[in-house]
C-alpha cells in the first residue's frame, strides 16, 4: 500500500523542481526547491521502513543511515553526499551571509550553474528513490 508521503513524493516533487525557480531565472528558489525535494525524497525511503522522521537536514542523513545499515549501496552514499550539498546551498539560497568581511545576498551567491548542480542532484535522488521504491513494490 502505498503511503500518502511516497504517493506525493512522485506525484508533484518532479514538477516542483522544474517550474520553480529556473524557469523564472530566480536561481536561489530552485536551489531551495531542490533542497526540499531531497529531503522529502528521504524521508519516503525512511516511511518505505516504517520509520516516521519529523527532523530535517543533516539529521535525516544519520537517519537513513541507520534504517538502510542492512542494505547499503553506494547510490545511498550519493544521496547522503547531496543531503549534506543541498543544505549548505538550502541556507545560502535563502538567508545573506557574511565572507571575508562582506554581506552577500542569496542572488549573488547562488549562480545558474550552481541551481543547475543542484537540480542535477535533485534529479538523481529522484531516480534513485523511486528505483529503491519500485524494487520494493511500494510504487
Amino acid at each position: 500500500m502505498k503511503s500518502l508521503l511516497v504517493g506525493t513524493f512522485l506525484k508533484h516533487v518532479g514538477i516542483l523542481i522544474e517550474l520553480r525557480g529556473l524557469l523564472e531565472s530566480d536561481y536561489p528558489d530552485s536551489v531551495f526547491h531542490c533542497q526540499r525535494c531531497v529531503e522529502k525524497a528521504v524521508k519516503a525511503l525512511i516511511e518505505a521502513r516504517r520509520e516516521y522522521v519529523f527532523n530535517h537536514g543533516l539529521i535525516l542523513s544519520n537517519i537513513l543511515i541507520q534504517v538502510y545499515r542492512d542494505e547499503w549501496s553506494s547510490d545511498l552514499d550519493y544521496i547522503v553526499e547531496c543531503i549534506e550539498w543541498v543544505t549548505e546551498y538550502y541556507t545560502r539560497s535563502r538567508y545573506p551571509f557574511l565572507l571575508r568581511s562582506r554581506v552577500y545576498s542569496p542572488e549573488e551567491f547562488i549562480t545558474k550553474d550552481l541551481a543547475e548542480e543542484a537540480l542535477n542532484r535533485a534529479g538523481r535522488v529522484l531516480d534513485i528513490v523511486r528505483d529503491i521504491l519500485h524494487r520494493k513494490s511500494i510504487i
